[in-house]
């Protein structure tokens, strides 16, 4: 396989974002130009992968499922534009999303000739590579014992059901090749969330970690089970534990990070169950060491009460993944969280080595009464303005932080993340784009701002206007990545941008097509671009075109290159 393929997650194990092998730099980024526009029956919720010149990639929803209550994958030729496969898979509608999603919404990981995604009826599928042919598919919702599955975690019916968000990492050194994701659902007060360590040619279950605490300040063992999902006897290694943990929730909505050289995963937490602010109980609202082969546990650390840019901020999910990097010969993990902090870990020791927060104050260090605002839950105004003090004695969760996974630019020493959430929200959609960026560039070292920035108040990015600053609600929902000295970022209206990674200068821009409309803000997404050789590819959520877009991305000649 080629080391430029982006052939899973953030383009690698890592997590780094980086894209390498290609010939897109800052000089000929502004040339790049739509070799193809895909017609697909559904919306892209992902990022896609690309692997040796084919593009993979799943639909949230598939119009050509019966009723359209089902998924799409599909198998694309990135030079000609031709679908070489698809697979499809019908499911009743109460199997869905909570979002009412009944398809995918991870990047796939495409490696050694299979592919493996999970989906939004708590499965995971593993295809060939060639075809898409089925080799397997695992059942993580409910019990499988086919594939040493002992987890039934169902809750009543009509309460949003355990999903599979997390796109899966593959560890191919590890025993006989591991596949790790998480399964859970952060808004059902009865679910737990688990990590889920399968053997990559079988689809059978190797270990499995709950992410909900058993006993406050005890560490979890893994293969111990709660109670409630477990039915009839089990199976060596898993045993049931001496009770239901108390607090439930804490998902991995996001991709599982592995460490090579230290043998570890790392898994960013969702909230639990009962909600609240931080701090929050059990693994929740922070990341997870796991040791790879054996799912033990290494170390815990949850986002600080006071990196909340409101200390009344709750529902703080890390919605991003965790990243691995080196800094002077010390490993480094970072993520974002929903309050909006960034955070670098040690990742041996996982201790806090510098956070900042993400969202804008006033030069004097105030909070911007527009920023992160929150208000009664009968207030059902549209983006109200409201002073700070009720803000700060309202607890609502924070819209405008950070979902993003951040990419690595080794060559500059620098750190980008996306900023703000969706853009659907009464209280606030995406950004306070006035005051915030929808992308971050940060110095790896300080984690100040690494482009330019004016003397106002608050300070603004100079080079990046526009488009930065320009459009109502323009949110970094999505996941940048970075290919030489460019940075690619995808926004909520609905764009793909490339920047010139040491200025900001903003080098070439494409619009995927429009927001839905019927929501404050409307409603569409692109979470990311992937980069692989020449091409860059997208897929968004958008209004029309049977609700979305995929478009590949080429330097002028790379159709013959």
């Amino acid at each position: 396989m080629s080391k430029s393929n982006w052939w899973m997650y953030h383009g690698d194990p890592a997590h780094t974002g980086l894209a390498t092998g290609s010939r897109i730099n800052s000089r000929n980024a502004a040339a790049l130009r739509i070799l193809h526009d895909i017609e697909i029956p559904g919306p892209v919720l992902s990022v896609p992968a690309i692997v040796d010149g084919f593009v993979y990639v799943g639909l949230a929803n598939s119009h050509a499922a019966q009723g359209a209550n089902g998924g799409q994958f599909l198998k694309i030729d990135a030079k000609t534009g031709k679908i070489a496969a698809t697979f499809e898979w019908d499911i009743d509608a109460p199997e869905g999303d909570s979002h009412g999603f009944m398809g995918m919404g991870c990047t796939p990981a495409v490696v050694n000739g299979q592919v493996f995604f999970t989906a939004f009826n708590g499965k995971i599928y593993c295809l060939s590579a060639e075809d898409l042919s089925l080799t397997w598919v695992t059942d993580l919702r409910h019990a499988d014992p086919e594939h040493n599955q002992p987890v039934t975690n169902v809750g009543p019916v009509g309460a949003p059901p355990a999903a599979g968000w997390s796109s899966p990492l593959v560890a191919a050194d590890i025993l006989n090749g591991c596949v790790y994701v998480g399964i859970g659902e952060g808004e059902n007060p009865v679910l737990f969330g688990f990590v889920f360590c399968l053997d990559m040619s079988t689809g059978n279950v190797i270990w499995v970690y709950c992410v909900c605490q058993f006993e406050e300040g005890v560490a979890n063992q893994p293969n111990v089970l709660p109670p409630a999902v477990v039915k009839g006897d089990l199976p060596p290694p898993f045993s049931a534990g001496p009770c239901n943990p108390p607090i439930r929730g804490c998902s991995v909505w996001s991709s599982i990070a592995y460490d090579d050289l230290l043998g570890r995963i790392y898994c960013a937490t969702g909230n639990p169950v009962p909600d609240s602010t931080l701090p929050s109980k059990g693994f929740s609202n922070g990341i997870l060491a796991l040791d790879a082969t054996s799912g033990e546990f290494r170390g815990f650390f949850q986002a600080l009460p006071e990196s909340s840019y409101r200390n009344t901020d709750n529902d703080v999910d890390f919605g991003g993944s965790p990243v691995l990097f080196t800094v002077n010969g010390r490993r480094l993990v970072t993520a974002g969280c929903k309050n909006g902090g960034l955070f670098v870990l040690d990742a041996v020791t996982m201790e806090l080595v510098r956070w900042r927060q993400l969202l804008p104050y006033y030069n004097d260090g105030s909070p911007i009464p527009s920023v992160d605002p929150h208000v009664g839950p009968n207030d059902a105004r549209l983006d109200p303005l409201v002073p700070n003090r009720m803000s700060a004695g309202e607890d609502q969760e924070n819209y405008s932080g950070t979902y993003s996974t951040p990419a690595i630019y080794s060559d500059l020493g620098r750190i980008y993340i996306g900023i703000g959430g969706n853009n659907y929200h009464n209280v606030q959609a995406g950004i306070d784009y006035s005051t915030t960026p929808f992308l971050r560039a940060l110095d790896w070292e300080t984690l100040d701002d690494a482009w330019k920035m004016d003397d106002g108040n608050p300070r603004l990015y100079v080079n990046p206007q526009p488009p930065m600053y320009r459009t109502p609600g323009e949110s970094g929902l999505s996941s940048p990545a970075v290919v030489n000295d460019v940075v690619f970022c995808s926004t909520s209206k609905i764009a793909v941008y490339a920047f010139d990674a040491y200025s900001g200068k903003m080098l070439w821009e494409d619009q995927l097509g429009e927001q839905t409309g019927g929501f404050n803000g409307g409603y569409g997404y692109c979470l990311g671009p992937a980069v692989a050789g020449d091409f860059v590819v997208a897929g968004a959520l958008v209004f029309g075109k049977r609700g979305g877009v995929l478009r590949i991305y080429s330097l002028p000649d790379s159709e013959e290159a």
